[in-house]
């Protein structure tokens, strides 16, 4: 029996909020984790005066603070964002977009005083603090997101554009950067904050904050235009309650402008790439609390906890008197992820991390020493200690102070442990002999006082297989890595991890239905035997579907199993192997009821789903006779699967057109409420993910669109204008099939495919007509 589980629901936090801003809502929302607590921050309403901040134990369950200042420089204060250092909380925002201040307190939630005069720049600034301990400074731009060195938290300098981290070439704002093993993301966003388009992308870098990648073939990384959940932008990244995982926390728009709500949704990091479960609309389980945490509330109960020693005087926090310890009685006997905060130190002392404690002959401890600066790490192993000492990560070359809240992350993986000062890597411990036990606090020559401790019998993100992943309409992505069972990994090109199955071997994972029906299902392979497999499909235990993987000259594929029934709720899907392969990624979506698509053009309507372009209905038929000639017009479900498309195209000047299939999420730069214009339409005609397959002067070609085009598969032909051609196009899994008049011209399987969408036609400076649009069900084979 699966037992029940508790869940939220995307708006995390509604415009109609009451203490939201009146018809503004929660725009640039930005959450930062100090001490076990979330502290939410966001744009203030143009024309009012101040900063609004909440908190919460969990990212689901919100508590208003009030502001957190009123200075009358916040009027229209944009998207604040806090960070802290050395005891105080500094701020950053641009109030009206007129130039950037920085505010600064000693709490989260009020005193906050402007410390600066206006240093200029554009909106929406961004801290990020390197693990040398170099503070980046983040902008928007016209053209690409904008980097500065930090002299200190007050002081910006050396500004420069980062040309790789670009919406189209235009204005650029939102953007954030963490860190998380070995890779620097930063997320951004783009094209405005009106535009149901508006859309969050990442860039990645394996070693430096200042040259990243934009991973342009796994863009957008959050987007939807067309669904009660539109106009997706300007979000922040946090660590989950648990410690191992990590949220993305953003806005969408409400009808009402610019009225936006707060939706928070899981993120996946692997090697190179970054991806969302999301975004979600429907139920999802909520983040999971630690396995073993105390928050050392004052009065709290140490039940569950061992002390040795005795409590100090100290009132900050839990205080330990000198030469004490601490220690949870429930102990972590594998893996595990650990956060402490040490909120003081009395001088001529030592304090920190207790760790794997099982007694006082095999233990681990991680000490703070003011005095010289250090970080030192004892691992006691039968009574016998190595030590290690590290210096603490300081920031412009002042000391790291021990009267206020410094933090230890430490991570065991196997045999190895990883050590973090505030987030930032201090050092790897490889291959030691210390096994599983307790956390806790210890002190060493005097009293110290602490906060917040927290442990998860997880590391590397691989707490979230015990979460259930929602599938629906619009959400899909299902880690392979989340498998209920232990298995091994296998790294891939970029850093990505895949697991790694025998022959036998079952991955299970726990999801979510959001409704009642049909279910379509792929699952990302990779190393393929050379004489292919099979894969068997359970639900809850029982057989449902079989599917067949060939081998790819690259070796990797995708295989896709549809019509999956599931029931609204909880269910076990199983995948069982005859055969050895990895497994990067599973991705499942709702399926819509098909209904087959017929347009004749004989009337004025033809009721699409989506346009954008000069187009026309007249004399029977479709017609781009725009000077301009840009645009798309989409037909159908974006939940369509497999089927055959046909369309009758007359190309009127020089052959660039043909058919969309497979597509999602189209947009324009329009804003809501507008009418998209020719010039919008030329700037978008790419703003659509899926396939264009498209008949040119000399072949046809098949192009993959994610906001970006392309060109994936090409075949020799000759097609004028004024002349009239059949395009058809057989999509089947991850096989297109290109016809033209009956011929066969291009086979393409795409190792990585969209899965669903609409069809539709497309021009690209071209003019043309097209008539007798038709899609049919496909029937499970190619002709």
């Amino acid at each position: 029996m699966i037992e029940p589980i508790s869940t939220y629901q995307n708006p995390i936090l509604s415009a109609a909020t009451e203490q939201a801003w009146p018809s503004y809502g929660f725009g640039d929302p930005f959450v930062m984790r100090h001490n076990g607590v979330y502290y939410l921050y966001c744009s203030t309403k143009d024309g009012s005066t101040g900063i609004k901040c909440w908190s919460s134990l969990d990212l689901v369950n919100w508590e208003y603070e009030g502001f957190c200042t009123g200075d009358p420089l916040t009027r229209g204060a944009y998207a604040p964002e806090v960070y802290y250092y050395n005891g105080y909380f500094y701020m950053y925002t641009s109030p009206a977009g007129n130039g950037h201040y920085v505010l600064r307190s000693t709490s989260p939630t009020k005193g906050f005083k402007v410390v600066t005069p206006n240093m200029g720049m554009t909106i929406d600034g961004s801290v990020f603090v390197d693990n040398d301990g170099k503070w980046y400074f983040y902008n928007a731009g016209g053209g690409a997101m904008q980097v500065y060195d930090m002299a200190k938290p007050t002081q910006m300098r050396n500004g420069r554009s980062l040309p790789s981290i670009s919406v189209n070439g235009g204005w650029t704002e939102g953007g954030m950067v963490v860190y998380h093993d070995g890779y620097y993301y930063m997320t951004y966003t783009g094209n405005h904050v009106l535009s149901p388009s508006y859309r969050i992308l990442y860039g990645v870098s394996n070693h430096s904050p200042l040259d990243f990648d934009r991973a342009s073939d796994h863009n957008p990384l959050l987007i939807s235009t067309e669904d009660t959940v539109f106009g997706i932008g300007h979000s922040s990244t946090v660590k989950g309650p648990d410690l191992d995982s990590y949220y993305i926390v953003y806005h969408s728009l409400v009808d009402t402008l610019p009225n936006r709500n707060m939706n928070i949704d899981r993120i996946w990091f692997n090697g190179d790439r970054m991806e969302i479960l999301g975004p979600t609309t429907d139920p999802q389980q909520v983040p999971d609390l630690p396995d073993v945490y105390h928050r050392f509330e004052p009065s709290a109960s140490l039940k569950g906890w061992s002390l040795q020693g005795s409590l100090g005087t100290g009132r900050n926090g839990l205080s330990l008197s000198a030469d004490s310890m601490l220690y949870a009685k429930t102990p972590f006997e594998g893996n595990f992820t650990a956060e402490y905060n040490v909120t003081s130190i009395a001088e001529g002392g030592e304090a920190g991390a207790l760790f794997a404690y099982t007694d006082p002959q095999n233990f681990g401890a991680c000490y703070f020493s003011p005095y010289d600066q250090k970080v030192i790490i004892e691992i006691t192993v039968s009574g016998q200690t190595t030590r290690t000492e590290v210096d603490t990560i300081r920031s412009f070359g002042e000391d790291t102070r021990f009267d206020c809240l410094q933090a230890l992350q430490i991570e065991r993986s196997g045999r190895d442990y990883t050590f973090y000062m505030n987030d930032r890597l201090l050092c790897v411990i490889r291959d030691s002999a210390l096994t599983g036990g307790s956390i806790g606090y210890i002190t060493k020559g005097a009293e110290a006082s602490f906060g917040f401790i927290g442990g998860t019998q997880a590391v590397g993100g691989h707490g979230g297989a015990n979460q259930f992943k929602t599938v629906s309409e619009q959400v899909s992505v299902i880690p392979a890595t989340d498998a209920m069972e232990a298995f091994e990994t296998v790294t891939l090109r970029g850093g990505r991890k895949s697991v790694e199955v025998k022959d036998g071997d079952t991955l299970t994972y726990r999801i979510l239905a959001a409704q009642n029906g049909a279910y379509d299902l792929s699952v990302l392979c990779h190393g393929i035997p050379s004489d292919g497999m099979t894969m068997e499909l359970l639900v809850d235990g029982k057989q449902v579907a079989t599917g067949a993987l060939s081998p790819t000259e690259n070796g990797t594929a995708t295989l896709i199993l549809r019509n999956i029934e599931l029931t609204e709720g909880q269910h076990l899907l199983s995948l069982k192997w005859n055969g050895s392969v990895s497994v990067e990624r599973l991705c499942m979506l709702k399926a819509a009821a098909f209904e087959e698509i017929s347009r004749d053009y004989e009337s004025g309507r033809d009721g699409h789903r989506y346009s954008d372009g000069a187009w026309q209905i007249k004399d029977g038929a479709l017609s781009m006779s725009s000077n301009t000639a840009f645009g798309k017009r989409l037909y159908g479900s974006p939940n369509m699967g497999d089927y055959t498309a046909e369309v009758k195209i007359t190309p009127q000047s020089s052959p660039n057109c043909g058919l969309l299939v497979r597509a999602t999420n189209p947009g324009s730069p329009n804003f809501l409420g507008t009418v998209a214009t020719d010039a919008d339409a030329r700037a978008a005609t790419d703003w659509v993910m899926g396939y264009f397959i498209g008949l040119s002067s000399d072949g046809v070609i098949i192009g993959k669109q994610s906001y970006s085009y392309r060109e994936v598969a090409r075949a020799k032909g000759s097609f004028l204008s004024d002349e009239t051609y059949t395009l058809k196009v057989e999509c089947q899994g991850a096989t297109i099939r290109v016809f033209v008049n009956e011929t066969l011209y291009i086979t393409y399987t795409d190792p990585e495919p969209f899965m669903q969408g609409m069809v539709g036609v497309r021009t690209h400076d071209c003019t043309a007509i097209f008539d007798d649009l038709t899609v049919k069900r496909g029937d499970g084979s190619l002709s």
